[in-house]
């Protein structure tokens, strides 16, 4: 089992997180959103199942939630399941656009900017990612975060009522 939390603030803000969950297995942390480059989802929790043969038998894009007994036991089945085995349940893929593929561009030349100490300017450049594709929520959260680390990072939990207030004044 793998998992993986995107934040370009990197694995620090992740690890709080992770050691609240007891998780016992290993969780990366994609800095870049190189799997939304990838794969082109905007938003997450996503759900990935990949067999030891690393053919992909499931995928689900955005609301993917392991709390859910639902998920749980999805997840339980195919695990116990012979190699190979199929979940019924997939996400459609679709090749990343133009529009997505430049915002993850303007993302990562921010995350570049971001890493040199430059946070204004990299912030420039993710709300331009964000004008391109306004519903890309990967790139929305990480602003969210920079600008507000206070609502990400400063409990327990993330603050979501926050966010969707937000989301409903179009921020």
């Amino acid at each position: 089992m793998l998992a993986v939390a995107m934040d370009a603030q990197g694995p620090g803000k992740a690890r709080p997180y992770v050691e609240r969950a007891n998780a016992t297995f290993t969780t990366a942390v994609d800095e870049e959103n190189l799997l939304g480059d990838i794969y082109g989802f905007k938003a997450i929790p996503n759900g990935f199942l990949i067999d030891e043969e690393g053919v992909l038998q499931y995928m689900k894009f955005g609301g993917f939630e392991i709390r859910k007994p639902e998920t749980a036991q999805m997840v339980s089945e195919w695990a116990r399941a012979s190699t190979g085995a199929k979940v019924a349940e997939q996400s459609e893929v679709e090749a990343p656009g133009s529009e997505h593929l430049h915002a993850i561009a303007l993302f990562q030349g921010g995350l570049k900017l971001y890493r040199s100490g430059t946070t204004e300017e990299a912030l420039v450049k993710w709300k331009e990612g964000m004008a391109l594709e306004p519903d890309n929520y990967v790139i929305r959260k990480q602003i969210w975060a920079v600008e507000h680390p206070e609502r990400f990072y400063a409990s327990d939990k993330v603050d979501y009522a926050w966010q969707k207030e937000q989301m409903e004044k179009g921020l």
